[in-house]
């Protein structure tokens, strides 16, 4: 039974008990005590409105798509949150079905590179995947001070292992940040985010580009942004992963640095930008034969025609590129110096009706070849280039959820050897 019935069945006994209580009094007197009980009903159904009518609204701003939290005034009381501070919860399920043409090692769930053929004979075996690893879930927290600005985010999924630092759950993001909204200046601390090379192709796949020119990963970070003449922001960052070895002399981090330019000349939401960074640093050993590590990326984001249509890509150049952006084992050349590769990728995608959008695009890694090993000693990560293309189509079903499928051509090259490999994927994903 609905609370509002729960109601009009104790405002019926009540006026009953009042009725047969006073009925031995004088007229008067029952009608004073009858007015006395309608006027107090009515306040009371109309207190209790106003704190349903609160409580929903608030409801609908916490579970819309994509809000960032909105500091509260100290007079308001919001849900899931103590004074002061708003809590957004949000999160999404995706399930993922696959079938692949050939054997694509060490990632599995998401494609990386075709297995090397003379470790797996097997290669071209094909196979069906039913995957729901990336499901997650994360909140926002947020609380303002005078000029200041305080978030806390963080996010996990169930990728990973149960091993280092990728427990399932796994983490994902943990950081917090401050800004202050007077000089907009901005510090975060904790895992975020790579702080360069910033985009992300849009595929459907997890993998988005790994080992195919993209450059990614969420990595602990110390990172200092400022935002001038209102279309510049200029970054500082210190990034490494968390130690896993303490006999590993493995002690500077990356020192990054970045300068982006949106709209201004280049249109609302356009996006140009540059980053560079340096590591005197070697791992997986246990000597300090240092090397020097550097990389430099572009990034570009573009939208047409109202914005149906967005062109973004990155294009990038380093030596000692490693695991720190998701390219482990293909950053370290066979005299033990920092092996030289380049890459990128660009992708196009229009939103061709309102409820469908299709995106199709490429990207490559291509190591220099004299620094890769032989054929035979290579393990699955390793190759002398890798590309991949790819093309999906999104349709959104109803709001918060929508179907997918992609289909991506893989060919890694190793030599004179070139394998390739295909993958079919149709996925459910439900956003809140």
């Amino acid at each position: 039974m609905k609370f509002g019935k729960w109601l009009g069945v104790l405002m019926a006994f009540l006026f009953w008990w009042s009725v047969n209580s006073f009925a031995a009094e004088n007229p008067e007197a029952l009608k004073a005590q009858i007015e006395a009980l309608k006027r107090q009903m009515i306040e009371m159904q109309s207190k209790m409105q106003a704190q349903i009518e609160a409580l929903q609204k608030k409801l609908e701003q916490v579970q819309t798509k994509g809000v960032a939290p909105q500091v509260v005034t100290k007079e308001a009381n919001p849900v899931f949150s103590k004074k002061d501070t708003e809590w957004l919860v949000y999160g999404k399920v995706k399930t993922d079905f696959q079938y692949d043409t050939a054997r694509f090692e060490k990632y599995n769930d998401f494609v990386g590179a075709v297995a090397n053929r003379l470790r797996h004979p097997d290669y071209k075996n094909d196979s069906t995947n039913f995957n729901p690893r990336d499901t997650r879930f994360g909140f926002w927290a947020a609380h303002k001070e005078g000029n200041w600005l305080v978030k806390g985010r963080f996010e996990i999924d169930f990728y990973g292992t149960n091993a280092g630092n990728n427990l399932i759950p796994r983490m994902r993001l943990a950081y917090a940040s401050i800004t202050n909204v007077c000089t907009k200046t901005n510090l975060l601390i904790g895992q975020d985010w790579i702080p360069i090379a910033r985009l992300n192709p849009s595929t459907i796949d997890f993998g988005i580009l790994t080992a195919a020119g993209n450059l990614w990963w969420r990595v602990p970070q110390i990172t200092l942004r400022q935002k001038a003449f209102d279309n510049f922001e200029f970054l500082v960052s210190l990034m490494k992963h968390r130690r896993t070895n303490t006999g590993s002399e493995d002690r500077m981090p990356w020192v990054l640095g970045r300068i982006a330019y949106t709209g201004g000349v280049l249109g609302a939401g356009n996006m140009v930008a540059i980053g560079a960074g340096y590591r005197h640093a070697s791992y997986g050993t246990n000597n300090s034969d240092n090397f020097d590590r550097y990389l430099v990326v572009g990034e570009w984001k573009f939208a047409f025609l109202d914005k149906k249509v967005v062109f973004k890509g990155e294009a990038w150049w380093g030596k000692g590129v490693g695991r720190n952006f998701l390219r482990y084992d293909l950053d370290v050349a066979q005299d033990g110096s920092a092996a030289e590769a380049y890459g990128g990728w660009a992708d196009l995608t229009w939103k061709f009706a309102p409820r469908w959008s299709a995106t199709v695009g490429a990207g490559f890694d291509n190591p220099n070849n004299s620094d890769m090993p032989s054929v035979d000693r290579m393990n699955d990560r390793q190759f002398t280039k890798n590309t991949q293309y790819y093309a999906n189509v999104w349709y959104q079903l109803t709001k918060p959820l929508k179907l997918g499928f992609e289909v991506i051509h893989i060919e890694t090259e190793r030599y004179s050897y070139t394998d390739t490999g295909n993958r079919f994927q149709f996925s459910m994903q439900y956003v809140f």
